[in-house]
């Protein structure tokens, strides 16, 4: 870089120093990249230009919604909630969508589940509160809201069926 002489000159503030990375899934997988990201000393988050200050302070206060809304329906229900957690413009939430959310196996295990959808575009604060750092992510919260699984990028409809079976015994 022109006026840099060497690497002495450059500082990074980890706490402050932000960068986003956009990659090919078929060279690398997301748990690989996570762990590079981690290696390197950076905290991987979600980037969304809909994310303000006062987005970030959510996650000291009380569940935003439409989570909110579906633990509410969940201890009503006496049920577990699954949240999952995309994007449109994610191509690995489609094929979650169509792969796995769609199977047969899985549906029959959703049946003892409250399930919700989150767009994490269109409510980044929800993001925000569940440290959601990569898309697809599915979390199962008990009817308290408290986190019993979690999955970022792909799951197999078989290795989720197995997991949400044995999170709700009924």
């Amino acid at each position: 870089m022109p006026g840099i002489k060497s690497d002495e000159d450059v500082e990074m503030i980890l706490d402050r120093d932000a960068f986003t990375i956009e990659y090919d899934g078929t060279l690398t997988t997301l748990d690989d990249m996570y762990s590079a990201i981690l290696d390197l000393g950076y905290v991987p988050r979600l980037a969304s230009e809909k994310v303000s200050n006062a987005d970030t302070q959510v996650a000291n206060g009380e569940v935003p919604q439409p989570i909110a809304d579906a633990l509410i329906q969940a201890r009503a229900m006496s049920k577990i909630l699954l949240v999952d957690f995309f994007a449109e413009w994610c191509l690995a939430c489609k094929a979650l969508d169509e792969q796995t959310l769609s199977s047969e196996k899985v549906q029959s295990a959703l049946a003892g589940y409250i399930f919700v959808k989150v767009d994490t575009d269109q409510f980044p604060q929800s993001a925000v509160y569940y440290d959601v750092v990569g898309m697809p992510t599915l979390l199962v919260l008990d009817a308290q809201g408290n986190e019993a699984f979690r999955s970022v990028g792909s799951i197999s409809a078989a290795d989720l069926s197995k997991t949400l079976e044995s999170l709700n015994p009924h």
